[in-house]
């Protein structure tokens, strides 16, 4: 009756009011159900049909959707069939469609569960730049994301080493900066190293923006990891440290820093903009900085390839140190030997970096140098190296030393062969733990090659 209005919510049509028995009841003209609400989002937040007008110009139609797999159906194609509809124009041009957030066992994560990773504790302990890249790093496009808290450590240590290598560059550089990069690498005379750092830098800024466009994100974020952590920190600022004192040097650190902050910055907001504020320059926000312009003339492949050579080379010197023990302390000497007259040429110029970060009292490059008596060796793409072991380590005891080695090595290889040959294993176990197995072994085969070498 009328002194009994209700609201009543049921699955069915009800045939009378469960209150007072009455037969007049009727369905709420003014209500839409989820779905078809939502279906009319893009253009009905501009107030269509009421208003419209210029934001519903401006805004519409909208460019990027992103959502999650299961409401294709349900949302987007309705979407597109009210856009059409009503507008006459398609809502969106692209539709991103992420993965499913799971826990490390691969269980859907649900509130209901229990099994969900809470992001404000995240932030509290990692920082929320943190969780964004490690977010980012680790999501392969429409991929399941399989999250545990330790998987933040990686945006954690990549933050902190963003952190650090500005704060030490700051030391550096002083006010001695503002200069036109294109200006100052045409008239200043570049080291090979300053050439080189622009070179990776610029390769790394294309393909973050080929990767970007392509939505690809995780691939993004992992190419400048890799450039900034490994190729500019890693190496240009530990070569840099032999001219540090020079103005083109302090240059180049900082217009790669400040040009790397602002490829960083929609990965990582808050710690970029904190740097940003730091930096010697009057400029604004790093928020409202364009992204670096690609200088395509800095790019340069055999320049990239004489340097991984020179840095492969670099690299061996020190495996050699680390293989036969030798004190970290101790200054050695090196002979390199080349067969090609421009090898040579090319590596006196980095003779300084490859004597200082090898630690060696003296380096001999010659072409075709005959092998010492009693010296370690390695190859590398550009170079043999040869470093003479008399009077650095005991023979003997380091003949013992490389025995104990092997013999653990084998009885570890007697374990994974043991494994990768028993079907029961093969039949049961993941397809992921066999891969791991077959890696372990293939590594455990190539320790015992060079200790068989080097005995």
């Amino acid at each position: 009756g009328e002194d009994k209005k209700g609201v009543i919510v049921s699955k069915v049509r009800p045939k009378e009011c469960p209150i007072c028995g009455s037969k007049e009841i009727e369905q709420d003209a003014d209500v839409l159900d989820t779905w078809f609400s939502s279906w009319l989002w893009p253009f009905a937040t501009f107030y269509w049909p009421r208003s419209g007008g210029d934001d519903l110009d401006f805004y519409y139609p909208t460019d990027a959707l992103v959502t999650a797999q299961e409401i294709i159906f349900f949302w987007v194609a309705r979407m597109i069939m009210a856009g059409l509809e009503f507008t006459g124009k398609i809502p969106f041009k692209d539709v991103y469609i992420h993965g499913t957030v799971r826990d490390d066992t691969g269980t859907k994560m649900s509130k209901s569960l229990g099994n969900i990773i809470d992001p404000l504790e995240i932030i509290d302990n990692f920082g929320a730049d943190a969780l964004r890249f490690s977010i980012i790093m680790i999501t392969a496009t429409g991929q399941d994301v399989f999250l545990s808290p330790k998987k933040f450590e990686i945006g954690r240590n990549f933050a902190n080493k963003v952190w650090n290598a500005t704060r030490f560059i700051l030391t550096i550089i002083g006010e001695e900066v503002n200069a036109d990069l294109c200006v100052f690498a045409k008239n200043g005379k570049l080291r090979i190293v300053d050439q080189w750092i622009l070179s990776r830098f610029y390769s790394a800024l294309k393909e973050v923006a080929e990767s970007l466009n392509k939505y690809k994100f995780n691939e993004a974020a992992s190419r400048f990891y890799e450039f900034f952590w490994h190729e500019f920190c890693d190496w240009y600022i530990e070569f840099s440290k032999l001219h540090s004192e020079e103005k083109s040097t302090k240059i180049i650190l900082y217009k790669v820093l400040e040009k790397s902050l602002r490829v960083l910055h929609p990965f990582m907001p808050y710690i970029t903009e904190e740097l940003w504020q730091n930096l010697p320059h009057d400029k604004g926000p790093i928020m409202v900085s364009p992204w670096p312009h690609l200088q395509k003339q800095f790019i340069s492949k055999d320049l990239d390839k004489d340097m991984e050579g020179f840095i492969e080379l670099i690299t061996s010197i020190r495996n050699i140190r680390s293989e036969w023990n030798i004190d970290q302390k101790a200054e050695i000497d090196a002979i390199i030997s080349v067969a090609k007259t421009k090898e040579e040429s090319s590596l006196k110029e980095m003779e300084p970096y490859i004597k200082k970060l090898c630690r060696l009292k003296t380096l001999t490059i010659a072409k075709k140098a005959e092998k010492p008596k009693h010296a370690a060796y390695a190859a590398s793409s550009i170079a043999e190296v040869y470093i003479p072991l008399e009077g650095i380590i005991d023979f003997e005891k380091e003949k013992q030393r490389l025995s104990k080695k092997k013999d653990d090595i084998l009885r570890r290889l007697d374990a994974v062969n043991r494994k990768l040959t028993d079907n029961n294993f093969l039949k049961k176990a993941p397809k992921d733990i066999i891969e791991q197995s077959r890696e372990s072994k293939r590594e455990l085969e190539g320790i015992l090659a060079r200790l068989e070498k080097n005995l």
